[in-house]
Parts: structure tokens; sequence; C-alpha cells
């Protein structure tokens, strides 16, 4: 047995469970203080990793995912560099709720890195695009932040493609304005929140090679990674093979073993007492592309995107624009709050944008974010998720989106963040949904429409 090897024997749902051993695990985190288990709804792959650090499909408070970013940021220096952050331990206490979360984010804000190479971060759609952004939010040079998308833009042609095959949307495509930004990279840094198998970064690392072949360092950064040693010598082989440098940065590193088989009947209770009170908020962003995209149902969404999403590239220096915009953004809604809880929302892909602008609200508020993936809702004592709302995708019609556990924490206003949506006909559906949420007051911030051809 490795030396501080650690095993533990979860369950997931009824007779279906799983072991993680974890091999190495620098911070001593606690496994519950990471993730939960459960059912997803996937052939291919019938179980999750929900993480309660990453604002997903679990509220978290705000500041939680962005210094899991400040983490693996300090992890990369140290591993990469040698170089050892002072408030490294003071961000781990954060994580383990021993110390101030938004105190913590305001001191490692105040003393960004500089980076010794240009160095382009990529962060993996859907569920790591804030992670990625979060990551490279703590360099202060020489660093470019880009993610993937399952989108499929109109004007552009995608500048790599590649697959992640136990997806339920399984192609990626990286959309660029400015190729340059990998023509430059002298390293390439990509982010997800979970390495499982490592094919889908054996996938984007053959194209990036085959495209890049100049790039010859590459990080793969995640919080959990259960590559088994196969897995990992693949790898070696892989560096010998292309001629290039891989190297793995994860907040702990095992393996797992899965034990009976998933059950497969969705058991859940929405109840609702009152009709939420929904009110749209008249707001726009002057931070727009002039990009459209082509939906699931292969119609034309003409609103525009957003510039500070990092999903045509974003640099350090526009980064910090954005910070002053979202703080102005978040003043304004501070002004809606009650003197209860609030959860800020974003949808699918658009993740940063709401959690930074929910870090910013003050305490008492979380964030999650909608999501493609399903996963089987149970009223099982001690299961994960028990609630499930669907609806479809406002930005990429023809997607269902899901959201968990809403009306497990008695939330008094949601503000549900969007970043594009086609029209008001669009909007009215998701409005639809949202009034079964058993919340006093639902507001709905969009922050760039389409035109309303409906």
């Amino acid at each position: 047995m490795i030396k501080d090897q650690y095993e533990q024997r979860l369950p997931i749902l009824g007779d279906y469970e799983i072991t993680v051993t974890l091999d190495h695990n620098p911070y001593q985190f606690k496994v519950e203080d990471l993730f939960q288990m459960a059912t997803r709804i996937n052939k291919k792959r019938g179980f999750l990793f929900v993480s309660k650090v990453l604002g997903k499909h679990l509220a978290v408070e705000p500041q939680m995912p962005l210094l899991v970013g400040t983490l693996l940021s300090m992890r990369y220096m140290k591993e990469t560099y040698g170089e050892m952050h002072e408030l490294e331990n003071l961000v781990v206490r954060a994580l383990r709720g021993e110390v101030d979360v938004q105190e913590t984010l305001e001191q490692v804000t105040k003393l960004p890195v500089n980076l010794q190479h240009q160095t382009l971060f990529i962060g993996f759609a859907e569920t790591a695009t804030a992670l990625g952004h979060a990551v490279f939010r703590n360099f202060n040079s020489n660093a470019t932040y880009i993610h993937t998308t399952r989108e499929l833009i109109n004007e552009l042609e995608p500048i790599i493609c590649f697959e992640e095959e136990h997806s339920h949307a399984t192609s990626h495509r990286v959309y660029s304005t400015n190729e340059a930004v990998f023509e430059q990279a002298q390293r390439i840094v990509l982010v997800d929140d979970e390495i499982t198998t490592g094919n889908t970064v054996i996938n984007i690392i053959k194209t990036l090679n085959e495209r890049f072949p100049h790039i010859k360092h590459y990080t793969i950064m995640s919080i959990l990674d259960w590559r088994p040693q196969e897995k990992q010598d693949i790898f070696n082989q892989l560096e010998h093979e292309w001629g290039i440098s891989i190297q793995f940065i994860s907040i702990v590193q095992g393996h797992f073993t899965l034990h009976g088989a998933p059950e497969l009947v969705e058991k859940l209770e929405n109840a609702t007492q009152n009709k939420a009170r929904i009110q749209v908020l008249d707001t726009k962003s002057n931070n727009i592309l002039p990009y459209t995209s082509t939906d699931e149902r292969q119609k034309v969404n003409n609103a525009s995107y957003l510039q500070g999403t990092g999903r045509f590239s974003l640099t350090a220096e526009m980064h910090h624009e954005l910070d002053s915009q979202l703080l102005q953004m978040a003043k304004q809604l501070t002004t809606l709050r009650t003197t209860g809880p609030a959860l800020v929302v974003g949808t699918g892909e658009f993740m940063y944008i709401p959690m930074r602008i929910a870090s910013f609200m003050g305490a008492d508020v979380y964030f999650q974010s909608s999501t493609r993936s399903p996963i089987y809702p149970s009223l099982d004592e001690g299961y994960t998720i028990s609630q499930k709302w669907a609806f479809d995708s406002p930005e990429n019609n023809g997607v269902v989106n899901f959201l968990y556990n809403l009306d497990t924490y008695p939330y008094t206003e949601l503000f549900l963040v969007v970043e594009r949506i086609v029209n008001k006909a669009a909007l009215s559906e998701l409005i639809e949904q949202l009034e079964t949420v058993n919340i006093e007051q639902i507001y709905i911030l969009v922050l760039n429409y389409g035109e309303d051809t409906e």
C-alpha cells in the first residue's frame, strides 16, 4: 500500500456503491469535503462525482470554486517553477471551512502571480468553464484563457475540434478570432473538474500537437484525478511518442472500484406551495461580440455573445476590466436582496460571470449552475439529489438543462443570469418552469437579447 493511502467505501444509491482510494492527498482533504456520489442517466457511465466545491450541481458559496481555482494555480507554480505561494495554507483552511472564504479570496486577489512563459489556459465545457477561468484569474501576465464549447458558432471556423466519449454532448470546439493565442503560446494548461480515464485529454493533446507542434509543454489540471495505473502509463508513452511533456496536477489523486448496478427508477417530489414572483430585469451588457449560433433545433440564435466569458479568448488585462464591470452589476443586484439567503444561478457553459457576480454580493449568497447532465433524483435518506427541474437551454434551444435541489434550502431570492437568449418567447418558456420553484422572488437577468422574431 502506498504511504498515506486512504480508502473509503461510499454509497451511491441502493446496492450501487463505490470504493475510492486516495493515493495522493497533499492537503489532507476528507472525501466529504470535495464530493458526494450520485447515479447518472448515461449508458456509458452510470455514476457521477457530484462536486461540493464547484458550484455546478450543488449550490456553494461562490468564493469556494474561485478558491479551488486559486489552489490549483498555486500548485501549478510550485510543481512547475518551484515557487511556493505565501497564502497557500490559508486557502486550504478556507476550503476546509476553518477561516472566512470571502476574506481569504480578497487577500489572494491582491497577490496575483506573474508567469515566466506565455501560457494558454483552456477550460473544458461545460462543467469546467468557470474552474478554468478561476485558475487563470490568479495570473497577472503572460496568461490567456479560452474555453471549449458545445455550441455551433456561425461566423467562425473552429480552431480545433475533439471528442469526449463518455459525455452527453461529445463534440468540443474551440473558437477564437485570434489564432495567435495558440501560435504565441509556449505552454498549455488544460483544466477539467475531474479526470477519469484521460481519453478526452489524449484527444485534445493529439489534436493540438498536430496543429501547433511548437508547443512542447502540457499540464492537465483537475480537482480529482482517478486515472488507473495503466492509463498513467499511456501518458508516459505518449510523451516519448509525441516529443512533449505532460504534467498532471490535481487536488487529490487516486482510483476507484464500483460495486453493484445503478437503480434506474426516478423518485422525486418537487413540492410547490406558492407560485414564484418572477421579474425580468432590464439589463444589457455592452461587452459583446458580433457572433451568433445555430441551436440544436437548427435555428439561429442571433443574440450576441459576451466577450468576458472567455469563449473567444481573454487576456489577463481584459480580465481585470471584467472584474470591475461585474462588481458594478453585483451592487445593483444587492439592492434587491432581503434579509434571507439568496441563490445566483448560471446556465450551462455560462458559469464564471454569474459566479463572480455572486461573490461580490455579500454574505449568505450561494451559487450553482444549470447542467445538461441528467442525474437520477431520489428521496432515499442521504442521497445527494432529491429534486430536479428540467427546461430548454435558453442559449442553445433543443438541449435540456437541469437544476437540482433548489427547494432544499430556504432561499428568499433567486437571481438567474443568462448570457444570451434568442427572443422573449424562449424566455417565456423558461419563466413557466421557474414558476414551479418554491422561492418567493425570482429575478431573471438576460445580458443580451436576440431579435424578437416570434
